[in-house]
């Protein structure tokens, strides 16, 4: 068999081989980085759609809270509204029931007092006799009793003068007793006149027609959701229910206060701040009321 020997260059053939090889690497890391950007971008729209979900999830929750806050303070103001209304009804069903129970109390009073003086006055028609050995020889037996003045019994010589001497301290023992009772009813009489002088009016003599004022303090509040304003009125504690009731009821009849701005009396501003620094309150809290008590307007009716 003949030998055939064919010298091949294969440079050519390795050349082209490493440039298909160079293409191949380019290209595999073409295809590497375009995986990295789609999971980048499948990533990225993953997070995009849950942050807007989570966006919308939360603006949902938070308008349904709002709504349903606005409904319950809008519930809210009307039961405050029905309420304030309702307290208004009581306190003229409460001023009329007062009303009424003083006339009726003072009814039956009368009633009373008018059956206790008939039935005293039969009673004392039946039991004459009794009443009247009680009120007069009874009485009268018992002061002769009181005023006697008993005699010692004495043999002897010196038995006048003794006697008389037991009349003479007896006497002198009523008249210092009479004494006493006499200076105590002076002197309660002069207390009597001292306490009548300082309540009677001075001219309370005069028929001229005079108007009196009572101190009355009324409180004005305003809630700011509701815009309903509130009234307290507070009235020296010795006035009587009836007149309390009367300027309780007189207040809250008018619709609108006339307020009109008044200066600070002086003495107000003086027994504000007496009270102030009176409290157990800290510097701040009195220093913050005595802020609040300059800068506010002071007005009356």
């Amino acid at each position: 068999m003949a030998d055939f020997y064919c010298p091949v260059d294969t440079t050519p053939m390795a050349h082209e081989i490493n440039r298909v090889s160079q293409h191949v690497n380019g290209t595999t890391t073409a295809v590497v980085a375009m995986q990295l950007a789609v999971i980048k971008a499948q990533n990225d729209s993953a997070n995009k759609v849950c942050s807007n979900v989570n966006r919308g999830f939360y603006t949902l929750m938070c308008s349904q809270i709002t709504q349903k806050i606005a409904n319950k303070q809008s519930r809210l103001d009307a039961l405050q509204m029905h309420l304030l209304q309702q307290k208004r009804q009581l306190l003229s069903i409460k001023n009329t029931m007062e009303r009424e129970y003083g006339r009726i109390a003072e009814r039956y009073l009368k009633i009373f007092t008018s059956i206790n003086k008939e039935l005293y006055s039969r009673i004392f028609q039946i039991d004459q006799p009794v009443f009247e050995l009680v009120n007069k020889h009874v009485l009268n037996s018992s002061n002769r009793m009181n005023a006697l003045t008993s005699w010692v019994s004495t043999s002897q010589k010196e038995g006048l003068s003794q006697s008389q001497h037991i009349l003479v301290s007896n006497m002198k023992f009523d008249a210092q007793k009479a004494l006493g009772q006499a200076t105590d009813y002076l002197s309660n009489l002069s207390q009597q006149r001292v306490l009548t002088s300082k309540v009677l009016l001075p001219d309370a003599n005069s028929n001229k027609d005079a108007m009196y004022r009572v101190p009355v303090a009324i409180c004005e509040t305003v809630n700011d959701p509701s815009q309903i304003a509130r009234v307290d009125v507070y009235v020296p504690s010795e006035m009587s229910s009836e007149n309390t009731s009367a300027i309780n009821q007189a207040v809250r009849q008018e619709q609108n206060l006339n307020w009109h701005e008044q200066q600070v009396n002086p003495m107000i501003s003086q027994e504000f701040n007496r009270y102030v620094d009176s409290s157990n309150l800290s510097p701040r809290v009195k220093e913050k009321m005595r802020q609040m008590f300059v800068s506010t307007p002071f007005e009356s009716l």
